[in-house]
């Protein structure tokens, strides 16, 4: 069956399921576990008449206050991880690929994913979307089930919409040692590759609900060009995310890297894509540096 045809009625299952999760979303645990915020932002979007661009971070949680942020700061100069505190009750994980790694959960400057590793031995970058993290601010991973990395500084910063949204992260020195470039779930990249309409695309995030822990979730290409301010390169598909998902890395199903993921996006040229984020060709003018590649095969360690 052609893609056009079947794309518009995986859309319409696609917005329901996104429209469920930002209403069963709005419980605070009581340990800052909370899905308001932006993942309200994409409920209303969704609903609207207008094209609708939201980015899709969560918020910060409560409980890593300033003063626990010092403390992993500190570990991170050192090369050492800090246990998360006995009294949070972190939601059920599906955590299984841990470490330095595209799709690992950043929490915080803000909530957010994080795409592909750049540069080399002893010199490794990773990247996420340009709207997590600003130039200057350090990055914190929950890197393992409850074990907490800050892996280093956000050393490029661009968040000017669909299609040119991306940060880069220095690793500290000594956290390099957690480095591994495999895609959590699914192995690669094998290479960089530019999406094309029609390619099945993947990716892993830990969007709030539908992708906590990092769950691995597919779509279909349906959109490339400039994006929605025509300076950009951009690609939409028809997927399901949510706030926390902003970030992630997108590979192609041979193994390829994408982009990374960004944004929920409703109308305008991405019709009937409803995700949307910046093509890897773009990623890596930002970046300035080769791409880290793996084996198309999960790696776990």
């Amino acid at each position: 069956m052609p893609a056009r045809r079947w794309l518009p009625a995986l859309f319409a299952v696609v917005v329901l399921v996104v429209s469920t999760t930002t209403a069963t979303a709005q419980i605070d645990t009581g340990q800052g576990w909370t899905a308001q915020g932006t993942t309200q932002g994409a409920a209303a979007a969704a609903t609207g008449s207008q094209p609708a661009f939201v980015e899709l971070e969560a918020p910060r949680p409560g409980w890593y206050t300033k003063r626990l942020e010092v403390r992993v700061a500190a570990a991170g100069r050192r090369g050492r991880v800090v246990p998360v505190p006995r009294r949070v009750d972190l939601p059920a994980s599906g955590l299984a690929f841990a470490g330095i790694r595209p799709g690992a959960w950043i929490i915080a400057p803000t909530g957010c994913t994080t795409n592909f590793v750049f540069g080399t031995r002893r010199d490794y970058f990773i990247g996420t979307a340009g709207h997590c993290a600003k130039v200057g601010q350090q990055v914190t991973l929950l890197a393992a089930p409850g074990v907490m990395m800050n892996i280093g500084r956000t050393v490029k910063s661009v968040d000017r919409g669909v299609g040119n949204d991306f940060a880069l992260i220095d690793v500290r020195p000594r956290m390099e040692k957690y480095v591994n470039p495999s895609m959590t779930y699914f192995g690669g990249p094998t290479r960089a590759g530019a999406p094309a309409e029609g390619d099945v695309v993947e990716h892993a995030g830990h969007g709030l609900v539908i992708g906590t822990g990092g769950t691995p979730r597919a779509g279909a290409v349906v959109y490339w060009g400039t994006g929605d301010r025509n300076r950009g390169r951009a690609f939409a598909w028809v997927g399901a995310s949510t706030s926390g998902d902003s970030g992630s890395a997108v590979r192609k199903a041979n193994g390829a890297a994408a982009g990374n993921l960004t944004h929920y996006v409703r109308g305008s040229t991405y019709v009937p894509g409803n995700v949307a984020g910046t093509t890897i060709t773009r990623m890596l003018q930002i970046a300035d540096r080769r791409l880290a590649t793996a084996p198309d095969l999960p790696d776990p360690s």
